[in-house]
């Protein structure tokens, strides 16, 4: 198939312009062939091995008055066991299926998927005599932008926009996370047409980083830290920062940890094709199995020998800016997403800034926090102890060294812990808790989930105040 070289309208506001949260977005996405329900069925049905493949769709954005067009930009699904099928088999939306979709601006459907696997290749492009529009599309953004999720709302029954204001709050509060805008998304074909509402998310990528931290300090180390099963173990496994199948047990002369990266552990980049997922995925500087993944690799060494090898004060404040740490655990832990990288080792980012090669911490898919949770039960506990929010005890070792207390840890962490309280006075202080302000924040909406986050936010104010 010969590519589209129409030329885009693009938008034409500024990265800050797009973000604002006070124009109206409308998008849809027109897919002219199969690849809709293409996209409904291999997303869900191979998620595990196809779930990077893009499917091709022109993209509309009304905002603010105007409208703007690029074409063919690439859908897929995303998600873990969000997955599922959305279309019938004759073309048709399936009632009360949604799924969550990424965008890539820069699609140019000629992996090697397209051609080698039967189900892509009326999808393929060829770009042989279009070598410049090919280069054109590898280099489009939108407001200097690669990528945008769209994720359904509301989701899991009682999300909402508790996701959004949580992001919101940490970029108040200086720490960086995702934009977030409400949409209205529309998809059609063909076939069928279907209107739902969305939020739509921007992706943490190079781009992301190069927007907040300056184009000086985007060169970093990326990871992506959630769960994994990677090749060489027997169980899932959240990223806890335990050397457990990611790196070899070995000291160095003076009894620190030195260990290596194992290879297929813990540590690596995610090859959906060959079912390798990684607890900590790099998402920068990839180059696959020959990747320099140094960085992490000293960064779990230094967090194991702080707390079982003596290791020191400075050595723990070279690998990591603590003080950023100590703000974001303090949001963290106001906010209760009981599937955070406190409570359940999951969805985090950490960047290695160039600058120092210190990690930061970036909060990802904060779908279950602000009272949300799987039980439908309000989430107001976690104090200050070594538990999580289920009364489990915490086993990342970060955390002993910066605001739990332990006696194997050689060096006070008076200091940080003093830190890390009068971060959580502080974001309180300045009204994160304050129900009135989630409300103005989804005023222009009807949200049932008001009620839970005030109830939560009232309750946490009370245990954190304590």
């Amino acid at each position: 198939m010969a590519p589209y070289v129409d030329p885009d309208i693009p938008y034409k506001g500024t990265y800050t312009d797009f973000w604002n949260l006070k124009d109206v977005m409308n998008v849809s996405f027109s897919f002219t062939n199969e690849s809709l329900y293409a996209l409904s069925y291999y997303g869900a049905k191979d998620s595990e091995k196809w779930g990077d493949v893009y499917f091709p769709a022109d993209m509309t954005i009304d905002i603010a008055g105007a409208t703007y067009k690029y074409y063919e930009v690439g859908v897929r699904m995303k998600g873990n066991t969000s997955r599922t099928e959305f279309l019938n088999s004759d073309g048709s939306f399936m009632e009360g299926k949604y799924a969550h979709f990424k965008v890539s601006f820069k699609a140019t459907f000629d992996d090697a998927a397209y051609y080698s696997l039967d189900q892509f290749k009326a999808f393929a492009h060829d770009w042989t005599n279009y070598p410049d529009a090919r280069k054109a599309r590898k280099n489009r953004l939108l407001c200097q932008m690669e990528k945008l999720d769209f994720k359904v709302l509301p989701r899991n029954t009682s999300t909402y926009s508790q996701e959004m204001y949580c992001y919101k709050a940490f970029n108040d509060n200086g720490i960086a996370a995702p934009y977030t805008h409400w949409a209205n998304l529309t998809l059609n074909d063909k076939k069928a047409t279907r209107t739902s509402y969305y939020e739509m998310v921007e992706d943490i990528d190079k781009p992301f980083l190069k927007n907040r931290f300056g184009k000086d300090n985007a060169g970093g180390d990326l990871y992506k830290c959630v769960w994994g099963f990677p090749k060489n173990t027997n169980s899932w496994k959240g990223s806890d920062l335990s050397r457990e199948d990611a790196i070899t047990k070995v000291l160095d002369a003076s009894g620190y940890s030195a260990g290596t990266r194992i290879a297929y552990g813990r540590i690596g980049v995610e090859d959906n094709f060959n079912n390798y997922h990684p607890n900590y995925q790099l998402k920068t500087n990839d180059d696959g199995e020959n990747s320099d993944f140094s960085k992490l690799v000293n960064y779990i060494n230094v967090v194991h020998s702080c707390r079982y090898e003596n290791g020191t004060q400075a050595m723990l404040e070279s690998v990591l800016d603590v003080q950023e740490f100590l703000k974001f655990e303090a949001l963290s832990y106001l906010f209760g997403n009981f599937d955070d990288q406190r409570n359940n080792y999951n969805n985090y980012f950490l960047y290695f800034r160039p600058s120092d090669n210190k990690a930061i911490y970036i909060p990802y898919d904060w779908d279950w926090s602000l009272g949300n949770d799987t039980t439908g039960k309000m989430q107001s506990k976690t104090s200050l102890d070594g538990t999580d929010m289920n009364g489990n005890q915490i086993t990342n070792n970060l955390y002993y060294e910066t605001i739990l207390s332990d006696s194997n840890v050689k060096f006070s962490i008076d200091t940080y812990k003093a830190t890390y309280k009068s971060s959580i006075q502080a974001a309180i202080t300045a009204g994160v808790l304050d129900k009135a302000n989630y409300s103005s924040f989804v005023s222009t909406y009807e949200h049932p989930e008001l009620t839970t986050v005030s109830d939560y936010m009232d309750a946490k104010k009370i245990v954190a105040l304590q």
